[in-house]
């Protein structure tokens, strides 16, 4: 994958992993963590119309959205918000979030630390029609929890610092 150098990498267009989660959406993972000391994870996703995704926390990364493509709505916490090409989402570590969107899109997603872009390495290798029990395992393994599940917000977690 890639251009490599002595010090760096570049990644063309098409040059990263692609991942066919199911559905009409697609992502190419761009930097593996496993390749940057587990620093961060980049991939970029494209999505068909979304009109539900239900909200979920990740609590062993957090992770940042940069829309490239089309209409997104967003919500982080108890924060609702919409944007299109430029528009940032900041997802704090263990803050329940979801996105949808009216247009279909392509947006940049980067986790730090690294984790997001394995989480999808491996819902790719389910297949299409992954059974539930299979992404409740993975949702385990990456530390990904959905509504009621969830531990303190990312507020109520840093309020004592």
């Amino acid at each position: 994958m890639g251009n490599w150098g002595a010090d760096g990498w570049a990644v063309a267009p098409g040059e990263g992993r692609r991942v066919e989660p199911g559905g009409r959406h697609w992502l190419e993972v761009l930097v593996r963590g496993r390749d940057v000391d587990e620093a961060l994870g980049v991939f970029a996703f494209t999505h068909d119309v979304i009109t539900e995704n239900p909200p979920h926390a990740h609590h062993a990364f957090m992770k940042i959205i940069y829309v490239l493509e089309g209409h997104y709505d967003f919500r982080v916490g108890d924060a609702v918000f919409s944007g299109g090409p430029g528009t940032l989402a900041v997802v704090p570590r263990g803050s329940l979030h979801t996105f949808t969107t009216p247009t279909g899109g392509r947006a940049l997603f980067v986790s730090s630390p690294a984790g997001n872009e394995e989480l999808f390495l491996e819902i790719g290798k389910l297949g299409p029609h992954p059974a539930p029990e299979q992404l409740e395992a993975l949702n385990a393994r990456f530390h990904t929890t959905g509504p009621g599940e969830e531990e303190a917000s990312w507020q109520q977690m840093h309020a004592a610092e």
